[in-house]
């Protein structure tokens, strides 16, 4: 596939206003060409991974200009099955071992009946001896070239990497250009952003693209950019690195304007494609290949520094030629990827079905959650000590009808124990994971529905089953007199206010980063606390209005519902050991409290309502996170 953008323009936005910030990408154009190596250079703040991001759809919106594919406006939908976009941190299930990570890939991206190639990939990017190694103990090198056979499963034909060989020492680095050079060779357009690599790593790719301050400065052959720089007046000094010289000439803005109009921003091509051998060294060259973005290409021309051309024909024909070559090349076996063979993409949206997604996500999940060993002990010491502890503070005084404020103290401490201990970990951690889904589904692995269905429901066995036996300890230590329903409902309110809990703690962190998130995570929970605990020694001259307020406090309706399971459902009166106990009898506590006339399943009714909401709204997060 042939890539071209023109007049692409990405625009920084505040959130609020709407007010645009800053323009990163300044109306660029170029075109990237299949079976060639493309490196987007630039100094740091230049707008490389902006631009990539752009023309690989990975970002939308602020994005202005039209995309094209082989000359014909690209249909979004269709080219991100035919693309794959691979960021610079590299995000791994970190639980899952090299082949499960591939095979749960090749089960997503393939579809039935089709052949994956697993075995192969793994071989030829030297993972075959990693395959049962753990993606979390692989080294820089070995994450990178990982990422890059999770996509080469269904074997698409554009490649996108943001800074594929950063934190990389040298001999890595260019054993993975080298791979990207070799997958380019087969018919693919490979594009990656770089920052200064070596005059050696620099000669491995095909094309050039320098970006400074938002405007192309260089768009042409890697071996073109020192002849055109010479021929405007900026000649690289023999031993220097042309990568590090032309970064150094752009602290000037004078140069970046200069190179910028002499390149009309991206419109024109250089290039150093020769039919007849030049008849002066290439340094003494005026190299004018260009095109006229938009238009068919234009007449190459070569012009010597005495102005006698030496080449004139149709700019694509040499590469063309040169794709043909290598084409016959891999049929032939002489490339050690020659099985692999760049597809058309197919049209259908994902390759699976949603359940087979729904099934294949919750599968990964659960082996994650089951080998996270750490964790898992972590949560069990931390609910079986905090029921202890909590049994041991309120130890049979649930039955003693001189401990009014401690019976409601104990209501309140249960429901705050299930609400902070689940909002805090989702907004802490599902920000990383939330980075992770943004690439596969974007890459086209799933939908979001089927996985987020599958992420509620893998956390249920472990979440629920710790809280009963939370709930066990307390029940049973603080002499709540045992009744089937009365238990099973005290575990109920529990889980309730755990899951609503954490459907806020998630939705938290689907929209915002993990420091963020340590400050928006108290201080939304805090509101509902304070309604949670308002009002009960003045119950009856509370107002209707914050009586409906109060309604919206999962905390509050947990810890009404905990009173009412504890001191309903037809319970005897307590025992007195004073002369006289004015609230031994329930239904005098109740009434006190102005609750005798709610409901247990109300209370629960309306903590599932704002359960939904709070999950629904993680849901909309994501689709937020996803569409920008």
């Amino acid at each position: 596939m042939d890539l071209e953008f023109r007049n692409l323009t990405y625009s920084v936005y505040s959130r609020i206003t709407k007010v645009e910030l800053r323009q990163v990408v300044k109306g660029v154009n170029g075109r990237f060409l299949s079976g060639q190596l493309v490196a987007i250079m630039g100094p740091s703040g230049a707008g490389k991974s902006s631009l990539l991001n752009a023309i690989s759809g990975y970002r939308s919106a602020g994005v202005t200009g039209e995309l094209l594919v082989n000359g014909q406006i690209r249909d979004e939908q269709l080219f991100q099955r035919s693309s794959c976009y691979i960021t610079q941190e590299d995000l791994l299930q970190p639980y899952l071992t090299v082949r499960e990570t591939l095979d749960v890939a090749a089960s997503l991206k393939v579809a039935k009946g089709e052949t994956a190639h697993s075995e192969e990939i793994l071989q030829e990017l030297g993972l075959l001896e990693h395959q049962h190694t753990k993606t979390d103990q692989l080294s820089g090198g070995q994450k990178k070239r990982l990422s890059i056979a999770l996509e080469l499963v269904n074997n698409p034909p554009v490649f996108f990497l943001d800074e594929p060989t950063s934190g990389l020492d040298t001999v890595t680095t260019v054993q993975c250009v080298k791979l990207l050079r070799q997958l380019a060779r087969q018919g693919r357009t490979v594009v990656c952003t770089i920052h200064q690599p070596t005059a050696s790593l620099l000669e491995l790719f095909d094309q050039v693209y320098v970006i400074a301050d938002g405007r192309c400065i260089y768009q042409g052959d890697t071996e073109a950019m020192v002849p055109h720089l010479q021929s405007v007046g900026l000649p690289c000094p023999r031993h220097h690195n042309p990568a590090d010289f032309i970064i150094e000439i752009t602290e000037n803005p004078q140069n970046i304007n200069m190179l910028c109009e002499e390149i009309e921003n991206g419109k024109l091509y250089k290039s150093s494609k020769f039919d007849v051998p030049p008849i002066e060294p290439i340094n003494n060259l005026e190299l004018k290949i260009c095109y006229q973005a938009g238009d068919e290409p234009e007449e190459t021309q070569i012009v010597l520094s005495n102005e006698q051309c030496i080449y004139k024909g149709n700019q694509y024909d040499g590469v063309r030629n040169s794709l043909t070559s290598l084409s016959s090349q891999v049929s032939k076996g002489n490339s050690s990827l020659a099985w692999m063979r760049v597809q058309k993409s197919d049209p259908k949206l994902y390759p699976t079905t949603y359940f087979e997604q729904f099934s294949i996500l919750l599968r990964r999940m659960i082996i994650q959650i089951s080998r996270n060993r750490q964790a898992l002990w972590i949560q069990t010491i931390h609910h079986i000590m905090c029921g202890v502890l909590i049994g041991l503070c309120f130890l049979n005084m649930a039955n003693d009808g001189t401990q009014m404020f401690n019976h409601l103290k104990m209501c309140v401490g249960l429901v705050i124990f299930f609400a902070y201990t689940q909002i805090m970990v989702p907004v802490l951690v599902y920000p990383q994971e939330v980075k992770l889904v943004k690439k596969e589904h974007f890459n086209g692995w799933y939908s979001l529905s089927p996985y987020y269905v599958a992420l509620t429901v893998s956390k249920l066995p472990v979440q629920v089953t710790l809280n009963i036996v939370f709930c066990t300890i307390v029940y049973f230590m603080v002499g709540v007199p045992f009744g089937t329903s009365r238990f099973i409902c005290f575990c109920l309110i529990g889980n309730v206010v755990s899951l609503a809990s954490e459907g806020l703690g998630m939705a938290i962190g689907s929209m915002f980063s993990v420091r963020n998130g340590c400050a928006i995570g108290p201080a939304a929970i805090a509101p509902f606390l304070g309604l949670a605990i308002y009002g009960f020694d003045f119950a009856h001259r509370i107002p209707l209005l914050m009586n409906i307020l109060m309604k919206t406090s999962f905390i509050r309706c947990g810890v009404v519902a905990m009173v009412l399971t504890i001191f309903g459902f037809g319970r005897t009166p307590l025992d007195c050991k004073d002369v006289y106990c004015h609230f031994a009898k329930p239904d005098v506590l109740l009434k006190y409290l102005d609750i005798e006339k709610s409901s247990v399943w109300f209370e629960i009714g309306i903590m599932v309502t704002l359960m939904v909401i709070f999950r629904s709204i993680c849901y909309m997060g994501l689709k937020w996170r996803f569409a920008t």
